[in-house]
């Protein structure tokens, strides 16, 4: 066994040789460098010495000339091991420094014991060889040795120069990429502070979720900082999504999918639900493992609440208009029922049982007229006369009727707001409309309650100024699924036979016909509250003094011009006219009409229509007036729409179903009186 010095600044190379070593029986001793060397070698010398030749404090050549020079030691062969060779010249200077063997890095394991062994067994040196003859002494040794070791410095100096290059470089590229990153982080700060979500960052791997200032902008939660774990934002699930909300998420996790969607309801800090639209873009690592998501929450509440209000308002649309032509076809049916049932009543004043039957019959066709008027309000088809009506005069003067019909077991309270100024409306439409909201909320409160009337100034949910009529009961309440439909026609939520399922569908009619709006507040066991925004007029109520309107039944002579697409209905308005003692000319529509005036025929009135095919009325009435100057007009029709207007100079409105006595009424008032409509 042989003890061996391995001397290198390397612990990685100290390392390697001494295993090496140590596998074929060696010891092994090591030194970092030459001086560390020096110091072990001459307290225990070894039996070789193995040595690197560029190492700090003292280098291989150094240590190879003490080594050389110190009698204890130089007998020991010394062995050149380094990677630090460029040319023959190298080799050269350390053997004649001395060395015994000059071995280059790396070498195979079995080649450097082989060259060890070798030198082992070679005979001990005594020295440094004896000069060349082409160098004359020793100063020409040192001065290449010298010369040899400078390159060296030099070559190790220009590597470390490329090494500190290339750091600066890493350097350079790091700053760069952290520049980036800020900049990145920068703009995603930006664009989380102009989003309208609220923006966030969920670090899967360690839990961690990042909230930007939307989270308090739109919920007025605080804003989560990074070490917010995911729980916090479960916590503001609704229970009944929360299950639904977490599966899919987990799905879209352990899936493959790379974007996350889901609706649900999200709890805002004062505890009230908002509708929220999530979406989340998920980011995997190379073994696709979801390990981020990145993503923005959307309160789409007002936008749902907003679609939902539209398509309600287009459904209300499509039944006003079913319902008009419903209404146009049944006035036409009820003017003859009614017309002829009022002459057999007439007729049969000496067969009263006969007579009672053609009153039962007149009954119900005015229970259908009053149907058909409903229909109207709904369809927003009614014609209307709009006045400056005294709000709280209206509610004092109905209120006796309303204690009536309430009845004892229902107190009615007033609430009305003093000086108040007078609201655009229908007065005997806004009657209506309130009679009815007040016998829905007495049939609400079967076991009693209070049903309270208010009266006062504010806003609509436009922001506009108006007068607000407010009708607030303490009965059982609407639930949310029926509040989405009340206000449609024949929908009731009163026994079969006690409610025709129109009272709310007039009111919102007349409601909406008047440029107004309604709303309602109600939920099951905590009653209900209708709101009436009413439009203000620009003028003062006038004075009560009630126009009269004539009441007797007189004929005439005078020649009418009588146009009516309905076969039934003209027959009638003729028979009527004829028995009123007028000459009637019957015309099927506007063509045979404007035939019979250009016929030169002579007529005082023109008794129309107003909704027809081909040429309407109202157009009718104006190439009449055109061919006959001067020449009465009055309309008829089962709804109007806006075929005439108030204001409008052309004739008068006799609305359909009518009795014998308003189209006598209604005719001599158009032969004799202000053209005016009425």
């Amino acid at each position: 066994m042989k003890r061996i010095l391995i001397v290198d600044d390397k612990e990685e190379n100290r390392y390697y040789l001494k295993a090496l070593l140590q596998g074929h029986d060696h010891q092994v001793d090591s030194a970092r460098h030459g001086a560390e060397a020096l110091v072990l070698a001459r307290q225990s010398p070894p039996d070789i010495v193995i040595s690197d030749l560029l190492m700090p404090v003292m280098d291989g050549y150094t240590l190879l000339q003490h080594w050389k020079a110190d009698p204890g030691l130089k007998a020991i062969p010394f062995v050149v091991y380094t990677a630090t060779y460029t040319e023959a010249e190298d080799e050269q200077l350390a053997l004649d420094l001395g060395a015994d063997a000059f071995i280059l890095k790396p070498t195979e394991p079995e080649d450097f014991i082989k060259r060890i062994q070798a030198v082992q067994s070679k005979p001990p040196a005594a020295g440094a060889r004896p000069a060349d003859p082409g160098r004359s002494d020793e100063t020409d040794l040192l001065k290449v040795y010298s010369q040899t070791l400078i390159r060296k410095l030099e070559k190790k100096s220009l590597e470390l120069e490329a090494t500190n290059k290339s750091l600066q470089l890493d350097i350079t590229r790091r700053e760069a990429a952290e520049a980036a990153l800020k900049a990145s982080e920068e703009r995603f700060r930006l664009l989380a502070m102009a989003t309208n979500d609220a923006v966030w960052d969920w670090d899967i791997a360690q839990d961690k979720r990042w909230w930007g200032a939307g989270f308090t902008d739109l919920f007025g939660h605080e804003q989560r900082e990074a070490t917010s774990n995911d729980a916090s934002w479960v916590a503001y699930l609704h229970p009944e999504d929360r299950d639904q909300v977490l599966q899919q998420l987990q799905s879209a996790i352990d899936g493959d999918s790379v974007d996350w969607y889901a609706d649900y309801r999200f709890r805002r800090a004062d505890g009230s639900w908002a509708q929220v639209q999530d979406r989340g873009h998920l980011l995997r690592d190379a073994q696709g493992k979801t390990i981020r998501m990145v993503g923005g929450l959307s309160d789409v509440t007002e936008r749902l609440a907003l679609e939902h209000q539209l398509r309600h308002s287009q459904r209300m649309e499509s039944l006003g208009q079913l319902t008009g032509g419903v209404a146009h076809d049944f006035n036409n049916l009820l003017t003859v029922v009614m017309g002829n049932a009022e002459l057999l009543h007439e007729l049969l004043t000496d067969d009263p049982d006969r007579q009672a039957l053609a009153q039962i019959i007149m009954g119900a066709a005015e229970r259908g007229a009053d149907l058909t008027h409903r229909l109207l309000a709904f369809a927003r088809k009614q014609p209307l006369s709009p006045v400056p009506v005294d709000l709280n005069q209206l509610v004092e003067n109905l209120a006796p009727l309303l204690r009536r019909l309430l009845g004892g077991h229902v107190e009615l309270s007033l609430e009305r707001e003093q000086n108040l100024p007078a609201a655009l409306m229908d007065s005997a439409q806004l009657e209506n409309a309130l009679l009815n909201l007040c016998i829905n909320a007495r049939d609400a409160m079967p076991n009693g309650g209070t049903l309270t009337i208010r009266t006062g100034a504010g806003k609509d949910p436009d922001g506009h100024s108006c007068l607000v009529l407010g009708v607030l009961d303490t009965g059982i309440g609407i639930d949310a699924e029926h509040l989405a439909v009340i206000f449609e026609p024949f929908f009731s939520t009163k026994e079969e036979g006690k409610g025709t399922g129109l009272g709310l569908a007039m009111v919102y009619g007349l409601v909406k016909q008047s440029g107004s709006q309604i709303t309602v507040d109600s939920e099951p066991g905590r009653g209900t509250h209708f709101k009436l925004y009413l439009p203000l007029a620009q003028e003062a109520c006038p004075g009560n003094d009630a126009p009269t309107t004539p009441t007797s039944v007189a004929g005439g002579t005078a020649r009418i011009l009588l146009v009516e697409d309905d076969d039934l209905v003209r027959q009638f308005a003729q028979s009527q006219l004829t028995a009123l003692g007028y000459q009637v000319t019957s015309t099927v529509n506007s063509d045979e009409a404007l035939t019979a005036l250009q016929a030169d025929q002579h007529f005082d009135l023109l008794f129309t229509d107003l909704i027809m095919p081909g040429i309407n009325g109202r157009d009718l009435a104006i190439e009449a007036r055109r061919l006959r100057p001067g020449l009465k007009v009055l309309f008829t029709s089962g709804f109007p729409g806006k075929a005439v207007a108030p204001g409008d100079d052309l004739g008068l409105l006799l609305t359909k179903p009518y009795h014998r006595a308003d189209l006598a009424q209604h005719v001599a008032q158009a032969l004799h009186g202000e053209p005016a409509l009425g």
